[in-house]
């Protein structure tokens, strides 16, 4: 929610070549860079992949960019970590790049090849020098390190887990623990939490909870028709009409009561089946609204869930005591009810219910880090499946922002400069306050968004490019620059070079100074 602008940086765009891959001979291989010189894409006809598997096809083709990304050879520095075959026949192989074994945070490379012929190759490569190659802490020591560093005394929501990885530090990659710590309280917290193995300082924290903010009625007064369960003369907020129901998985509404933990959630029930007092109205909204969003992912682009697995979909309303946010912690929803005068209760909106359920698609898909460039194209991806799924107007959080006051909204994707923040990257915010700005400068990808969707006409298309684009071509640490790679290469892949869309996209990150 962060509307402040605090202080601005130019900055410019180095490449080697445009994508008007059109107007190239099919031989010709191209190369892109951020405004910081680092390549995050080479694409063209870059041969033929040897191997039986997606994973030694993948390894082969980083061995025909390994001079473009500054490696030598890709056995032993990447290891495959999933694989994906879109509607083009198009393979998508993701691999970490690895050290001594040990996975490097954030450093991904993307293989895309179609029966061998690799058609491009995506990600961040960094050659690292490791500070240790042995652990002197355990994990447990680690994860009570992390803890402390929170500050949170309480109960846990979930255990906390660990992982040993490297992390990157300027040219060195520093041995440490990947603590994953999550809570409720009146801040609740979902933090990544970096630990050195070796003296157990705190290395990088990171709390990735988003600072947003039968017949129902729902927060607006307005009536809705919502899918219930009868169990044992009782109706219940569990939608199994879904294909997910198939896999186990339901759309669910519980209630919090005021309270801020999982474990003291209860069932919201109905005897008749009309859902009409003040307490079920954010029950009503939570429930239809993520029954809503579902049906978008499923019927406009054939994703199950939030991890296309056909998940349960739970929501949690009243989350404490006039609470003025909603978030996704990893494994649900929470709305706060507002205090009433700044926000009503955060189920009231729909734009709000797709931005966050769709921090889960991301988490999924690209996975993008909550800090800097790449925490901004998390909270803009957000905005822009929000504003395709809702489709009314080019407002966030209008419904449920500031009651009393007619016609505002958090941010607008049309003019993000009413909101205090960016719309291009001459105007792009140098902070280190909100995780590097990830609000703040999220205006200047929801501007090309909006630049995008306007400029072709329709939302639906523009939603499908995002999305493949998070999906297939954009890894933890994609920045600015690399989103607009990403989505010129998911246009390219929909709808080819030569199409209306593809010019499109290039023009819309143009305008917005992305390059």
């Amino acid at each position: 929610m962060n509307k402040k602008l605090i202080a601005t940086l130019v900055l410019s765009t180095v490449v080697t070549s445009s994508f008007a891959l059109s107007a190239q001979a099919a031989s010709d291989k191209h190369v892109y860079k951020n405004e910081k010189g680092k390549v995050h894409t080479v694409s063209g006809k870059l041969g033929k992949a040897s191997g039986s598997t997606p994973e030694a096809r993948a390894l082969s083709a980083l061995d025909k960019v390994n001079a473009d990304f500054g490696f030598d050879k890709a056995q032993g520095k990447f290891k495959a970590k999933d694989t994906h075959l879109d509607e083009n026949g198009t393979t998508h192989t993701k691999l970490d790049h690895t050290v001594n074994g040990l996975r490097v945070f954030g450093e991904q490379m993307i293989v895309h090849e179609a029966n061998g012929d690799v058609q491009g190759v995506t990600g961040t490569y960094s050659a690292l020098t490791p500070t240790a190659t042995q652990a002197k802490l355990d994990a447990k020591q680690a994860i009570d390190k992390a803890v402390a560093h929170t500050g949170y005394t309480g109960e846990l929501d979930q255990a906390a887990t660990s992982e040993l990885l490297y992390v990157p530090q300027g040219d060195v990659a520093v041995l440490a623990y990947l603590v994953n710590v999550t809570y409720k309280s009146d801040q609740p917290g979902r933090w990544q939490i970096f630990v050195n193995a070796t003296d157990g300082s705190i290395v990088q924290a990171l709390n990735t909870i988003e600072n947003a903010t039968g017949t129902g009625t729902g927060v607006l007064g307005d009536s809705k028709s919502i899918n219930t369960t009868l169990k044992s003369g009782k109706y219940y907020l569990e939608d199994q009409s879904k294909p997910m129901f198939a896999t186990g998985g339901v759309i669910r509404t519980r209630d919090y009561k005021g309270w801020q933990f999982s474990f003291l959630q209860s069932d919201m029930t109905d005897a008749d089946n009309v859902w009409d007092t003040a307490n079920q109205r954010a029950g009503v909204d939570a429930h239809y609204y993520a029954g809503v969003v579902y049906d978008y992912y499923l019927n406009q682009l054939g994703r199950n869930s939030y991890d296309n697995a056909g998940h349960t979909l739970l929501s949690g309303v009243h989350y404490g005591s006039k609470y003025n946010n909603a978030f996704w912690d990893g494994t649900q929803m929470s709305y706060g009810d507002g205090d009433g005068t700044t926000f009503i209760n955060f189920a009231g909106g729909l734009d709000v219910i797709a931005h966050e359920l769709t921090h889960a698609v991301t988490e999924k898909t690209s996975n993008l880090t909550y800090s800097n460039q790449s925490g901004a194209l998390n909270e803009s991806w957000s905005d822009a499946m929000a504003s395709v799924i809702e489709g009314k107007n080019w407002l966030i959080g209008e419904d449920i922002y500031t009651p009393n006051i007619a016609g505002d909204s958090l941010r607008s994707m049309a003019d993000p400069t009413l909101n205090g923040n960016p719309d291009n990257m001459s105007n792009y915010v140098n902070t280190t306050s909100d995780n590097g700005g990830v609000h703040t400068n999220s205006g200047i990808p929801n501007k090309a968004f909006y630049n995008f969707a306007t400029a072709i006409g329709s939302r639906t298309i523009a939603g499908k490019v995002w999305y493949t684009a998070s999906r297939d071509y954009m890894t933890a640490s994609t920045d600015f620059s690399g989103a607009r790679s990403a989505t010129i290469q998911a246009a390219a892949a929909l709808y080819g070079t030569s199409s209306d869309v593809y010019n499109a996209v290039v023009n819309a990150w143009t305008a917005v100074g992305v390059n």
